[in-house]
């Protein structure tokens, strides 16, 4: 097995949150087998990274593939009203006009622009009703080519009628069959989010399911979530998922933006994470999560893009923006859901240590020109997953960026004339 070692860099490790300058890594096939500083060990081959900074391969906790034709799409010419009708009006058409050749371009792309952003580990949820069985199985395949891990989920939702549902519920039993041992691919059970999920629905999908399982939805990304709640009898959104018992050690929440203090401590104390989507919240129009109290509750929060958009260190920035001018956040605060919340999470998922820049762990790093490990002003160099260079310079190794931009302009006029035909 070929040991290659990467040497003069500043190594950016998110247990200390300080980077040691002088360091090296080196890599035996596809883990680090060692990470230090000062005299360096022998290797096969040796490549100096010109004291630039190296970090943990970036983790996206929370997006969604199928959107990432939606930026080539217009907006509908009248902008909608609330969120609910962004909904109806746009995400819910985009899904379901989804066929498969649609669906590989947007997840292609998706994976091309994070991996090009410095991501190596893509936590996916997946709606497409018009395409659910083997949905999650494309995904596999389109991440396994371009050699990044993925965690699949799919999205059950009462909103497309029983098929559907149904469809759904056997695509994430499927996947969690098929990828429960694999090196690269997991699934977690999908939920869309609680107001568009019955009790009966509910209880459907806990009948097949062990207890431990842990359930990947939305939660209180807007205010209808809570009022959905409350109209059954609940005081908020998260005690429904508790007292249904969906909120389990594992489960992730995406969003969180509408959380009452009582409703944190409940995530806290059953070992849930939330994922933040600054950006996603903004365009949405949904308010902005209090991350900075989640964070002092003890709840592990990490950082997602929602599907939005695909750079990592871009939603860090607006993170920092946003939070700083609602003193919600700080920037050290954004560097801990950027590295150790959503290294908490994939970790979870894969049942092993991913995203620390330990000995042992799949070798994925990012390269990067500057000096800040959360902010970067400068390029990224190179990253580098499961020890292989998946991109250099801004190239995506094994993908065709012009073929696949121009696959993505025409799969978007395609999948915009079928929205208006739904």
């Amino acid at each position: 097995m070929v040991r290659t070692l990467y040497h003069n860099c500043n190594l950016f490790r998110p247990a200390t949150g300080s980077a040691e300058a002088n360091s090296w890594i080196l890599v035996e096939g596809r883990k680090f087998s060692k990470l230090g500083n000062g005299a360096l060990p022998k290797a096969d081959k040796s490549i100096d990274l010109g004291g630039r900074m190296v970090v943990p391969g970036l983790i996206n906790a929370h997006t969604h593939l199928y959107s990432a034709l939606a930026p080539r799409m217009p907006w509908p010419e009248k902008r909608p009203a609330d969120f609910q009708e962004i909904l109806r009006k746009v995400w819910w058409r985009l899904d379901r006009a989804l066929d498969e050749r649609s669906l590989r371009a947007c997840v292609r792309l998706g994976l091309f622009e994070a991996i090009r952003t410095g991501c190596t580990t893509v936590i996916d949820h997946h709606s497409s009703p018009g395409i659910q069985e083997g949905a999650l199985a494309i995904i596999a395949e389109e991440a396994e080519h371009a050699g990044i891990k993925t965690a699949l989920s799919c999205e059950v939702s009462d909103r497309n009628g029983e098929d559907a549902l149904e469809d759904a519920m056997d695509e994430n039993l499927r996947s969690m069959r098929n990828y429960e041992n694999h090196d690269n691919l997991r699934a977690i059970y999908g939920l869309h989010a609680s107001f568009t999920l019955s009790e009966e629905t509910i209880d459907q999908v806990l009948e097949i399911l062990p207890f431990e399982t842990p359930f990947h939805l939305h939660c209180a990304e807007a205010e209808i979530d809570n009022r959905d709640a409350r109209e059954s009898g609940f005081d908020s959104v998260v005690e429904r998922l508790m007292s249904l018992g969906l909120l389990r050690p594992g489960t992730i929440l995406a969003h969180g933006v509408h959380l009452q203090a009582m409703d944190v401590e409940l995530i806290r104390d059953l070992g849930a994470y939330v994922v933040h989507c600054p950006q996603s919240n903004l365009h949405n129009g949904v308010g902005s999560a209090n991350v900075g109290a989640m964070l002092a509750a003890g709840v592990k929060v990490g950082l997602g893009t929602d599907g939005f958009m695909s750079s990592l260190f871009a939603e860090a920035g607006f993170a920092r923006k946003t939070g700083i001018a609602k003193g919600t956040l700080t920037p050290r605060m954004v560097g801990e859901l950027l590295y150790n919340g959503n290294a908490a999470i994939a970790s979870s998922i894969f049942k092993r240590p991913i995203g620390w820049l330990e000995e042992g762990e799949d070798a994925d790093f990012v390269v990067l020109d500057g000096t800040d490990p959360v902010f970067p002003t400068g390029e990224i160099d190179q990253v580098i997953s499961m020890g292989k260079v998946v991109c250099k310079k801004g190239v995506v190794c094994g993908m065709d960026s012009e073929a696949l931009m121009t696959e993505a302009d025409l799969e978007a006029a395609r999948i915009w004339d079928r929205i208006y035909e739904l």
